[in-house]
Parts: C-alpha cells; sequence; structure tokens
C-alpha cells in the first residue's frame, strides 16, 4: 500500500465521505460522531481560483500528486484518481483529457490501466472476511481507484474554436483535473481522425459506442480525390489506394461489416489519373471489382427493407453522410468452367478465361515446382505457339483464329517427332519432351480455358467500366479450378495495372478498388511457380497502387496465412474478433487491443488507419445493403 494514500485523499473531496481517520497519534476516530456535534460556524462559500474551471459533469478525479508524474522521449507515468461517484463509468480505453493551467492546452490521453489499492489497514485475507463481502455492498470508501493514463498528443486551443495537436512534451501540473473526452473537435484532433470520408462505424470503447452530444461518434476514412466544384485535386492520399486488410473470425460480422464499408466507396467522387496512350491527366469515377467467393456480394445491388423503412435509421445515416441502399450501378459476372453449376445471383453476364493470357503470363501453366530444365522447355513450346499468330512469324500456320488450349495441344501433337523444328531449335531432348506433355496436359487447364463465349479482354469495357461494382462469384469453383481463374484473373488486373507495355486500357485508365475475399487462399506463401508468379505482382501493385490509382481490399478469417510482404504494404487495417493463436501470428495487430481481440463481440473491430491511433469501432448492427447471412 502507498504511503502516501492519505495525500491523495486530503486532495480529493470525496474522502470527506470516508468513515475513518486517524489523528497525529495515529489513533482512529470516527468522523461521523464529530458530525453529530453541534457547528453553528457559517461555511464560506468555496471559490474557485483564477484559471480554474468548475468541476463538469465528465470531470472524474485529478492527477495523482502524491505518486511521480513524468514524460520522457521513453515512457511516462501519468496517473488520476478516480472519484468514488465516477468509478463504475471509467473504462480501459475511455480518453482523457487534463488542463494545463497557464495557455488552455490540454494534455489528450487514453486510460491504459485501471487498479485498486486500499486506503485503510483492511485485511480481507480471511474466509470470514469473504463470507460477509459475498452478500455485503463494495463499501468503495475502503479503497482508491486510479487510472493510469498513456498520454497521446497534447492540445493547443488556436482559436475560433479550431485545435491543434502536438507532442507530448510537457508534464501535467499535481492535482489537475481530469476528465473524460466528449469534445468532437477534441477527439477527432487528438485521435487524428478525419471529419468526413469512409464511414466505417461508430468510435467505441469496449464495445459501447461512444456519444458526443447526445449523439454517436463516427469514425471515418479519409478518401479525398477531386472536388466536383472546383476541379482541384483534394489534400491528402486516399485511403483507397494505400490498400486495406479486413480480418475476422467466422461469426463476427466480417462480411457484413466489408459490404458497409465498399458501400461507402460507391460515389461520384472522381480520382485524378493519367490516360497511358495521351499522357491526358483524366478525372475518373471508382471501379469496385469484388471476387466473391460465398456468393454474397452481388446482394449489395439490392436495398436492406430494415434500413429503407426506418425514418430513423435514413435520418441517422443522411446526417453522417453514410451512403446507403442498392448499388444501382452493379454486374455480375460468372466465370464459365467446364463441369460446374453456376451461382444463383441476381442477373448476371457469362466470363471466359481465354488461354491467350498465358502468353505473357507462362507461370500459370505451373502449378508446380518443375526443374528449371522443363520449365525452360514449356516456355520455349508456349512462345513458339504464340508465335504462330504473328503475322512475320515462320510459325504463322494455324487454322484458328485465335489461341486456344485445344489446338496449342494440338500444335504440341504436331511436334511429337525429336526431329521437329520447334524441339532442334530449342534443344528439347526425349525425356524433357515427354516432361512437358505430362505437366502441361491437365483436366483443370480443360476446363478453364475458353469455355463460353465472353472473353475476359473483349468485354474488359464493361467489367471495368468507371463508376460500376463488379462482382465475380466463385462459389461454383473449387480446388484447382478456383485456384486457377482467381489468379488469372488477378494476373490479368494487375499487369494490365502497372506494366508499360501493351495494356489493356479499359483497366489502366480506370482507377480500381479489388476486393478479394477469402484473399488467403490466393496470397499466401508459395508452393508453386504459379503462385510464386502472382506474389511478385501482388508485392508490386501494393507497392505502386497509389501511382496507378489500384487499390487492393483483402478480406480474410486467416491473415497470417497472407504473405508478409504484401501485409507490409496494407495501411488500413480493420480486425474483427480473431482467435488468440491468430492474433499472437499477426505483427499488425496494435498491441494494447491483442489481449481483448479473442473475446470481441459481433462487429466490434480495432481500426488502425494511416495516421491516425489504433481505436476501437463497432460496426452498424445493420446492413446498408442486403445481406442475406
Amino acid at each position: 500500500m502507498s504511503d502516501n494514500i492519505d495525500d491523495i485523499l486530503e486532495n480529493d473531496p470525496i474522502a470527506d465521505d470516508h468513515t475513518e481517520t486517524r489523528d497525529s497519534s495515529g489513533t482512529s476516530t470516527d468522523r461521523d460522531e464529530e458530525a453529530d456535534q453541534p457547528d453553528d460556524t457559517e461555511v464560506p462559500e468555496r471559490s474557485v481560483p483564477s484559471g480554474v474551471t468548475e468541476p463538469s459533469d465528465d470531470e472524474f478525479g485529478h492527477v495523482v500528486a502524491s505518486e511521480q508524474i513524468h514524460v520522457s522521449r521513453r515512457d511516462y507515468q501519468v496517473n488520476t484518481f478516480v472519484r468514488t461517484e465516477d468509478r463504475d463509468d471509467i473504462r480501459l480505453g475511455d480518453y482523457v483529457q487534463i488542463p494545463y493551467p497557464d495557455d488552455g492546452s490540454e494534455l489528450f490521453a487514453v486510460t491504459d490501466t485501471l487498479r485498486y489499492e486500499p486506503y485503510t489497514d483492511l485485511d480481507d485475507k480471511s474466509d470470514a472476511h469473504n463470507q460477509i463481502s459475498a452478500y455485503a455492498d463494495l463499501d468503495e470508501s475502503e479503497y482508491v481507484q486510479i487510472a493510469e493514463l498513456e498520454p497521446l498528443a497534447i492540445l493547443h486551443d488556436i482559436g475560433t474554436d479550431d485545435v491543434e495537436s502536438g507532442i507530448v512534451n510537457r508534464i501535467p501540473k499535481p492535482n489537475s483535473p481530469a476528465r473524460l473526452a466528449r469534445d468532437e473537435d477534441c477527439l477527432r484532433t487528438g485521435l487524428n481522425i478525419p471529419g468526413d470520408g469512409i464511414f466505417a462505424g461508430w468510435l467505441s470503447v469496449g464495445g459501447d459506442a461512444m456519444t458526443v452530444d447526445g449523439e454517436q461518434f463516427p469514425y471515418y476514412l479519409s478518401n479525398p480525390g477531386i472536388d466536383r466544384e472546383t476541379g482541384e485535386v483534394e489534400d491528402g492520399e486516399p485511403a483507397v489506394f494505400r490498400h486495406a486488410l479486413v480480418a475476422g473470425s467466422t461469426g463476427k460480422g466480417k462480411t457484413h461489416f466489408t459490404k458497409n464499408v465498399l458501400r461507402q466507396f460507391v460515389s461520384e467522387k472522381r480520382y485524378p489519373i493519367r490516360h497511358h496512350d495521351t499522357g491526358e491527366d483524366q478525372q475518373r469515377r471508382l471501379n469496385l471489382v469484388i471476387i466473391d467467393p460465398e456468393n454474397e456480394y452481388w446482394e449489395m445491388g439490392e436495398d436492406n427493407s430494415e434500413v429503407a423503412d426506418d425514418e430513423t435509421i435514413e435520418r441517422t445515416l443522411r446526417r453522417h453522410g453514410v451512403k446507403h441502399g442498392g448499388v444501382d450501378d452493379l454486374e455480375v459476372f460468372v466465370p464459365q468452367v467446364a463441369g460446374t453449376n453456376a451461382p444463383s445471383t441476381t442477373e448476371s453476364r457469362e466470363l471466359s478465361i481465354p488461354f491467350e493470357i498465358v502468353r505473357d503470363r507462362p507461370d500459370l501453366l505451373m502449378p508446380y515446382q518443375p526443374t528449371e530444365i522443363t520449365r525452360g522447355a514449356i516456355i520455349d513450346c508456349i512462345d513458339a505457339y504464340f508465335s504462330c499468330f504473328d503475322e512475320q512469324s515462320s510459325y504463322h500456320d494455324r487454322s484458328v483464329s485465335r489461341p486456344t488450349y485445344e489446338d496449342f495441344l494440338a500444335f504440341l501433337t504436331e511436334h511429337d517427332d525429336e526431329n521437329s523444328r520447334l524441339r532442334t531449335e530449342n534443344d528439347i531432348g526425349g525425356g524433357t519432351w515427354g516432361a512437358v506433355q505430362r505437366r502441361v496436359d491437365r483436366g483443370t487447364f480443360h476446363d478453364v480455358f475458353d469455355e463460353g463465349t465472353d472473353f475476359l479482354p473483349d468485354i474488359s469495357d464493361d467489367i471495368f467500366r468507371e463508376g460500376q461494382v463488379t462482382v465475380i462469384p466463385t462459389s461454383h469453383l473449387n480446388g484447382a479450378k478456383d485456384s486457377l481463374t482467381v489468379l488469372s484473373l488477378l494476373s490479368y488486373i494487375i499487369e494490365n495495372k502497372i506494366d508499360d507495355y501493351q495494356v489493356d486500357p479499359a483497366v489502366r485508365n480506370t482507377p480500381l478498388l479489388v476486393a478479394v475475399d477469402e484473399a488467403h487462399n490466393y496470397f499466401s506463401s508459395a508452393d508453386s511457380l504459379r503462385e510464386e508468379y502472382i506474389l511478385r505482382r501482388a508485392r508490386a501493385a501494393v507497392k505502386q497502387g497509389r501511382k496507378y490509382k489500384l487499390g487492393l481490399c483483402l478480406i480474410t478469417q486467416n491473415p497470417d496465412d497472407v504473405d508478409d510482404d504484401v501485409i507490409k504494404q496494407i495501411n488500413t487495417n480493420i480486425f474483427l474478433g480473431l482467435k488468440s493463436e491468430v492474433v499472437d501470428d499477426v505483427s499488425s495487430i496494435p498491441s494494447e487491443f491483442a489481449k481483448d481481440l479473442p473475446n470481441f463481440g459481433k462487429g466490434q473491430a480495432v481500426v488502425k488507419a494511416p495516421d491516425v491511433e489504433a481505436v476501437e469501432v463497432t460496426g452498424l448492427s445493420y446492413c446498408l445493403t442486403k445481406h442475406g447471412n
């Protein structure tokens, strides 16, 4: 027990309610007996010293003077006494303001630890005490409660109701009043939360949304673009192109939360992008592509009746600038794969993966780790085949108008002779030739390539149209079919975005946000050449996304399986409830929330955005669009 507890209580008005104190000899006296004695002395009205404000409703205690107070470049110790009557209202994670008396500045801090200390000679280490305590209310007057604070910033009032944030380079005064931060400007400035942007939920503490002036406090991700009235580029880098991770275990509301966030990106906002061919600076709306393995996101095209029919909800959402309702401009493109049944969705179109995309991506045909000799021979065969469709090539002798997988196999059969031109020119021996034929003739390739007639390059203008949400469901695909289809789509998007030669203008000249659910299936550690290839391109994409206006949003229940180099480039991290073993393996989880994440409820999340303090957010209890699950 601290030797200075009496000093703490001496400075607190609630201490007057304590039933026991000691005289100078250490003898206990009873204050109630003293209170029974008549006292005709008139108690003067308490005056408030100059520069000190009357306690506010949010004031809960004062800086403890009897314990060391220090702030430094390495650590800090700022503790506050919590008044008896306010103890049930203080939570870990509460934000606190402590004024400096001279210039109107305030220390902005967060409650990091709460602890009790006895102030009497109370001995509760006995069975008898436990039996009594089990049936009696706690006597708070027997204890002192201390809140240990983590300083975050110093807030400076610069007039006209504006607040600026600075580094913590001053120590708070002993006995300074501490109050809960309930001012919107101070909270936004202290935490550096934008005043508008992409709505992600309500700022929360312990799963309960904070209220300021009777309103829940909205948390926004900064996402500037082009000012529609002036045409000028707004300040800051949009969150959309700094990439995002949404991680949460099954049952924690991950898809619900993600739909609500993605819905906010659907708007008339335009982003500056340079046309690849002309070099002209343009202003174009975002295209949102969603890889949907559970057949859930097509519902974003329809209203949620719970929202649409509730005027109170509607008013709240409008007041905070939250976009809601079904997306008018939403298209569903279903990959055509043999041996599968298309998922049930709203009206949809077909999407075919043509073999011709392999021309510049030969590793797509290598879901394994071949020897260098076999790999080189496969690439030589692919190059020779595709050269058949170049007018100047001596191989220009195919009967089909465009390359196909079946024709590629026929081409190899035509050169089966060891003296064929293909094999002699590329020095492919008999053993290597046999390995090539075994490797490239696979059922998955037969099923995925060239099924249907609406080939990806031919309909790219429709898929990547600005202002549109494009949903690509893959719930009808499994295993190798799913992997080849999705990785083909991702490679097509990424390469046409960040390469400079023979790119698809529909992809290159449109700002894109690509949301990939179950992302751990496609961006995990590589076990094959194909996976290595995709990871190389993904790493390049996350590094250059801001330059080329390409954003990735990875959605997963296993963030620990996503490639570390990709994770490190993601700036916006949203963590819903996760299993403890997953939390231990994800370095990007803010340490102060690591112990709490396994116990988070549905929709409760930690958000760490660029240049913003990591905070707790509670998502909306309802989905802003239709959500069947």
